[in-house]
C-alpha cells in the first residue's frame, strides 16, 4: 500500500520540477527578448532604386494620364433666376432637331420649353415639354425637340441656374447657330467643343459631381454644396482645376498624379520593411496593376488623397517604431514622427477615415513606448552592464525624461497641428457662417447627421462577403458607341492581387497574435485601416 500511494507522489514533485524548470526558461526567454536593441539603420537610397521607381511608376504613369479627359469645356457661364426666359430664335430653313446643354454647378435645373411653328406668332408648351430637369452638373445632355419650330423659349422654373453652353443641332447632327445669338453671347460661344460623343472623356460621372463641383466653387466662392466630407481633399482637385481649368482632365489630374506618387511610397515603405529590393519592388508592382488604385485616382473623388496620406504616414510611424532613442539623437527619433502626424492631419483633412487610421497609429506608437519602457526595466537589473553598445546606466537616466517629451511632442504634432491642418482646410468653404471655426463646427454637426443617418441605396452596391470574390463590383460609369458597342467603368481589384493577399493577410494575423511580429502587426494594422 505504501508503494502504491508513495509512486504517485514521487511522480507529481518530478513533474512540478519540470514545471519549474519550464516557467524559469519562458522568463529567461521573455527577459532576453526584453533586452535592448538598437536602432535599425536604413538601407540606403542607390541608383538602382532610384531606376526601379523611374521604371515602375513611369511605364504606370503612360496609363494612368492616358485618356483622362478632355481638357477643353465650356467655361463662361449664363445665369438665371427663376422667371427668366432665353428666346431662341431660328432660321426658318434650318430647324433644329435637338438641344444640348453644358450645366453650371447648380444641379436638377427645371425649365419649361415653350415653342414657336415655322409660320405661326403663338408660343405654345409642346407636349412632353412641360417640365424639362437638367440634371448633372459639367455634363453634356440633350432633348430632341418638336418638329418645324423656328423659336424656343426656355424658362428657368428653379430657383437659380447656370448654364455654360448650349448648341442646339439639325438631323445631321451638325451645330446651328441661332440667328440672335449675340444677345447670349456667354451661351452660345463655345458650340465647337460639343463633343461628338457623350461619355466620361467630357463630362462627370459618379460623385464627380459632388467632389469636381466643390472645387469648381472653393475657386469661384460659390456656397458650398457637397458638406458630407471635409474640404482638403477637395481643395487638391481644385489646384487641377486652377491650372488646367474647369474640364474632365483639370478635375481629374490631382488623383491621378497622388495615385502616380503612391507607387514610389509603396516602394520605400516595402524596402523599409523587408530590407530588400525585389521584395520592393514586388509590392510596388502589385500596386500598379491593381484594377480599383487604376479605376479610382482616375476619377475625381477624395478616397486617392485619403488613401497616399494613410500610406505615407503608416511609412513615417514605421520609421521611427525602428528608431530607439537610446542610441539615436533624441531629437531625430522625433522628425519621422513628427512628419507622421502632419500626414494624419492632411489625411483627415480629407476625409474622416484618416481619423479612423490614426487610431493604428497610437497603437504602434505606444506598442513601440512599452518596448522602450520594458528595455528600461531590463536595465535597472544590471545597470553597469551594456546591451548592443547602449549603455544600462544611460538608459536609466533617459527614458523617463525622453519618454514624456516625446509624449508631448505627439500632443503637439497629432493633436493641435492635425487640428490646425482640419480647421485652415475650410477657408476657402463657403456657408451661412462666417468665421473660421463656426462654419467648419457647424460643418462637423452636418456631416456627422448626414452619416449616422444615411440609409442609401445604389443599384450596384453588394454586401460586405461578396468583396473579396469580386461578383458584384461597382459600376461607375456605362455608355452606348453604338448598336453593337458598350462601354463602361468598374471599381474592383485584381483577383490575381486580391485572392493571393487574403490569405497573405490572414498570416500576418497568425505571425502578429502567434510569434508577436512586429512587422506583420504593423502590416494587419495598415491594411485594416485602409480597408
Amino acid at each position: 500500500k505504501y508503494d502504491v500511494i508513495k509512486a504517485p507522489v514521487k511522480e507529481t514533485s518530478f513533474s512540478s520540477a519540470n514545471s519549474k524548470k519550464t516557467v524559469i526558461k519562458v522568463q529567461q526567454e521573455k527577459e532576453s527578448n526584453n533586452r535592448p536593441r538598437a536602432s535599425e539603420k536604413p538601407m540606403p537610397f542607390t541608383r538602382i532604386d532610384l531606376v526601379i521607381i523611374l521604371l515602375i511608376t513611369g511605364i504606370y504613369s503612360c496609363f494612368a494620364l492616358y485618356d483622362l479627359g478632355d481638357m477643353d469645356a465650356p467655361q463662361t457661364e449664363y445665369r438665371m433666376t427663376q422667371g427668366d426666359s432665353i428666346i431662341i430664335e431660328m432660321d426658318e430653313t434650318n430647324a433644329p432637331q435637338a438641344l444640348y446643354w453644358y450645366l453650371g454647378n447648380f444641379h436638377n435645373c427645371e425649365f419649361a420649353l415653350e415653342v414657336k411653328k415655322t409660320g405661326s406668332n403663338e408660343w405654345i408648351v409642346a407636349e412632353g415639354f412641360e417640365k424639362i430637369t437638367m440634371g448633372s452638373v459639367f455634363c453634356w445632355s440633350n432633348i430632341h425637340l418638336p418638329d418645324s419650330c423656328s423659336q424656343l423659349k426656355l424658362t428657368c422654373l428653379s430657383k437659380k441656374a447656370s448654364i455654360m453652353e448650349l448648341v442646339l443641332t439639325n438631323p445631321k447632327g451638325e451645330a446651328i447657330t441661332p440667328v440672335n445669338a449675340a444677345e447670349y453671347n456667354t451661351l452660345f460661344d463655345e458650340s465647337d467643343l460639343l463633343p461628338e460623343h457623350v461619355s466620361f472623356r467630357n463630362s462627370t460621372y459618379f460623385d464627380e459631381i459632388y467632389h469636381a463641383r466643390t472645387a469648381y466653387e472653393f475657386l469661384h466662392g460659390e456656397t458650398t454644396y457637397e458638406t458630407t466630407h471635409p474640404p482638403f481633399g477637395k481643395i487638391l482637385i481644385s489646384l487641377g482645376v486652377a491650372i488646367f481649368g474647369m474640364s474632365p482632365f483639370g478635375w481629374r489630374i490631382a488623383g491621378t498624379v497622388f495615385g502616380i506618387l503612391m507607387l514610389p511610397l509603396l516602394y520605400l515603405l516595402g524596402r523599409s520593411i523587408t530590407k530588400e529590393r525585389f521584395f520592393a519592388s514586388l509590392a510596388c508592382l502589385l500596386f500598379a496593376v491593381d484594377f480599383m488604385h487604376f479605376a479610382q485616382t482616375r476619377i475625381a473623388t477624395i478616397d486617392v488623397f485619403v488613401t497616399f496620406f494613410i500610406i505615407l504616414m503608416y511609412y513615417f510611424m514605421y520609421r521611427y517604431c525602428q528608431m530607439s532613442f537610446y542610441d539615436t539623437p533624441f531629437v531625430k527619433t522625433l522628425l519621422p514622427l513628427g512628419a507622421s502626424g502632419i500626414a494624419m492631419g492632411f489625411g483627415v483633412a480629407s476625409k474622416w477615415t484618416g481619423a479612423y487610421a490614426g487610431v493604428g497609429l497610437a497603437v504602434l506608437f505606444f506598442a513601440t513606448l512599452y518596448r522602450r519602457y520594458a528595455e528600461y526595466k531590463y536595465a535597472l537589473k544590471a545597470p553597469k552592464e551594456s546591451s548592443n553598445g547602449i549603455k544600462h546606466k544611460f538608459i536609466i537616466q533617459n527614458f523617463k525624461p525622453y519618454t514624456t517629451k516625446t509624449i508631448l511632442f505627439c500632443l503637439v504634432f497629432f493633436v493641435a497641428i492635425p487640428f490646425i491642418i482640419y480647421l485652415l482646410s475650410y477657408i476657402p468653404f463657403v456657408s451661412g457662417y462666417t468665421g473660421l471655426f463656426e462654419k467648419m463646427w457647424h460643418n462637423q454637426e452636418l456631416m456627422l447627421g448626414y452619416h449616422s443617418g444615411l440609409e442609401a441605396t445604389h443599384p450596384y452596391s453588394s454586401t460586405w462577403y461578396e468583396w473579396p470574390t469580386m461578383m458584384r463590383p461597382i459600376f461607375y460609369y456605362s455608355g452606348i458607341i453604338s448598336d453593337t458597342a458598350r462601354q463602361g467603368i468598374s471599381a474592383f481589384g485584381n483577383p490575381l492581387v486580391w485572392w493571393i493577399g487574403i490569405p497573405a493577410f490572414l498570416y500576418m494575423i497568425y505571425l502578429a497574435l502567434k510569434e508577436k511580429d512586429r512587422t506583420a502587426a504593423m502590416l494587419t494594422m495598415l491594411q485594416h485601416r485602409h480597408s
